[in-house]
């Protein structure tokens, strides 16, 4: 783990604990603890985007396996991104986990496209955000300030596109090889080879990827709906246009503050502007921002366990026909 990106989980955390604090955090926990049950039905309805997402990253495999384990493996993948100091651990943990399910090398390149395509829907949904933003609030700070949150992924999903046409994995072997005696002893050029074409045949399967990325575009829609049961709860029930600009810019913003591990801090202080600008006021975008990171943590720890004990199951040798010693992706 590097020191800056301690630095910057640590830098996130503070914001975020600030933000509370000059909010009246007293108030702004006893709202979230009014909701009661139903916060277990706002935890719950989260299985619907990921089965979704799920079902997304099936799409992108040679021979589809089944939906189950890609679920539980999208579930440890969250887990591991939402509560670990460290950007895309989880993206690495759910290719391990999906492995045995494909040919070899497979999983990652599915991995890595169902990231773009993530990457590339999320913009799609931040622009819809944006567009019914412009016709439901005469307040145009919030579109000022979120905007560059936009140019941001559409710059990252391009980069990003570019770099895997032009060999991602080769490129990034050659540059490590040049930097780590540990990197050439660990990872070969030949594998990395593997792993680039395995990730442009996917790319040729043209229907597969549309299919891949309309679901995905579903999933970021459903997540919305977690908005909306949150501010029902709340006693403030909102249009589902408010629930979708709330929820595509707050995740926007997370995103664009890749740097900062969970976008601690940013996305909190951008509900809460949101908030503001949809009418609710910034103590209820900041109330959402509190149950967001509470269902984080009621999902993330069992999966965390679940990744650990799956994991330390398989170094023992105990997987399912793979050997333990083959750690190739």
């Amino acid at each position: 783990m590097r020191i800056p990106t301690i630095i910057a989980w640590l830098a996130g955390l503070g914001v975020l604990a600030a933000l509370v604090y000059f909010n009246d955090p007293g108030r702004l926990l006893d709202s979230v603890g009014a909701m009661r049950w139903w916060i277990v039905a706002i935890v719950a309805w989260h299985a619907i985007p990921l089965a979704i997402d799920a079902r997304a990253w099936q799409m992108l495999f040679s021979k589809h396996p089944a939906l189950a384990p890609l679920l539980g493996a999208i579930w440890i993948g969250e887990g591991v991104n939402g509560l670990f100091p460290i950007p895309h651990l989880g993206e690495i943990a759910r290719a391990r986990i999906a492995r045995h399910a494909a040919p070899p090398g497979e999983a990652a390149a599915t991995v890595v496209v169902d990231l773009t395509l993530s990457i590339s829907t999320e913009l799609i949904f931040a622009l819809l955000g944006l567009a019914l933003l412009s016709t439901i609030s005469d307040k145009f700070g919030a579109v000022r300030v979120l905007a560059p949150a936009g140019a941001v992924i559409a710059g990252s999903a391009l980069l990003f596109y570019v770099l895997q046409r032009a060999g991602l994995f080769v490129l990034a072997v050659r540059i490590a090889h040049r930097w780590s005696d540990t990197a050439r002893r660990r990872f070969d050029i030949e594998s990395a080879e593997a792993l680039d074409a395995a990730v442009q045949r996917i790319y040729q399967r043209r229907v597969a990827l549309v299919e891949a990325g309309v679901c995905r575009l579903a999933g970021w829609l459903a997540g919305a709906g977690e908005t909306w049961l949150v501010f029902y709860a709340l006693g403030q029930p909102i249009g589902i246009g408010d629930a979708i600009v709330i929820e595509s810019l707050g995740h926007a913003a997370r995103t664009a503050a890749f740097v900062i591990p969970g976008g601690l801090g940013v996305q909190d202080g951008a509900l809460l502007l949101l908030g503001s600008a949809v009418g609710l006021g910034p103590e209820a975008g900041l109330i959402l921002a509190l149950t967001k990171r509470l269902r984080e943590v009621a999902l993330g720890l069992p999966a965390l366990a679940t990744g650990y004990f799956l994991f330390a199951r398989r170094s023992l040798g105990h997987d399912t026909g793979v050997p333990a010693h083959n750690n190739n992706l």
